[in-house]
């Protein structure tokens, strides 16, 4: 079942949302938003990341939408919208009256706006909090000394060293440590710092950390106005 909302619009003409699958959670889902008369006003991905939407369980944090329309406004706020997936056509939510939103700076103005619009990259490793699952899912498949060598490698760049990956191993064999816990760790280290790399987020299809095992099991939807059917 996928679930999706339209939030508001900005005095700048981005349509905000979120939408998933979470059967499907390593797809990112293409949408539309249609007027009645099915003409389309904007169109996009869910590939952004929310602190909310982690909170909630929903694709991990990363299914944020922001689409600029062709509408202004004004426009699209005294109109009836639909979310509909970009493939199949479905409905995914209807909103009879889009909400605008007043936001104290312009897009992309400054380089955080620049960074934040990249779903591509991190902006701070605690937006992979919300993986745990996908974690789990990959030390199940490939075993907990593969995660070890993964994390050095996506966090540092280099393999691990045989101290450090016997420690970090023995800590998380006990329960010590999580998968993303040795991740903070290796992010905060003094190596990292001085060296800081871009890394790759969970929506890249090369993410180091995806796998193929079964998809969670649908999470509790938590926040306002959840997914409307057609």
């Amino acid at each position: 079942m996928t679930l999706a909302h339209l939030d508001a619009v900005t005095q700048a003409g981005i349509i905000e949302g979120w939408a998933c699958d979470p059967q499907r959670p390593r797809e990112t889902l293409a949408l539309a938003v249609l007027l009645d008369d099915g003409t389309a006003v904007a169109a996009g991905r869910a590939e952004l990341f929310r602190e909310d939407l982690m909170d909630a369980q929903l694709r991990y944090g990363w299914c944020a939408f922001r689409l600029r329309a062709a509408l202004g406004p004004e426009a699209l706020a005294a109109q009836r919208l639909r979310l509909v997936e970009a493939t199949t056509g479905a409905v995914l939510h209807v909103q009879p009256q889009l909400p605008i939103r007043h936001v104290e700076h312009h897009d992309c103005e400054t380089v955080e706006a620049v960074v934040a619009e990249d779903p591509t990259m991190l902006r701070s490793i605690d937006q992979l909090a919300g993986c745990g699952d996908l974690f789990a899912a990959f030390i199940a498949q490939e075993g907990l000394p593969a995660f070890i060598r993964a994390a050095y490698g996506y966090v540092l760049g280099r393999p691990a060293d045989p101290v450090g990956f016997a420690s970090y191993e023995k800590l998380m064999r006990r329960g010590a440590l999580t998968p993303f816990g040795l991740l903070a760790i290796l992010a905060d280290s003094g190596e990292f710092r001085s060296r800081p790399r871009l890394l790759p987020s969970p929506v890249q299809p090369a993410f180091v950390f995806a796998t193929a095992a079964a998809p969670p099991a649908a999470p509790e939807l938590t926040l306002d106005d959840g997914a409307d059917a057609a």
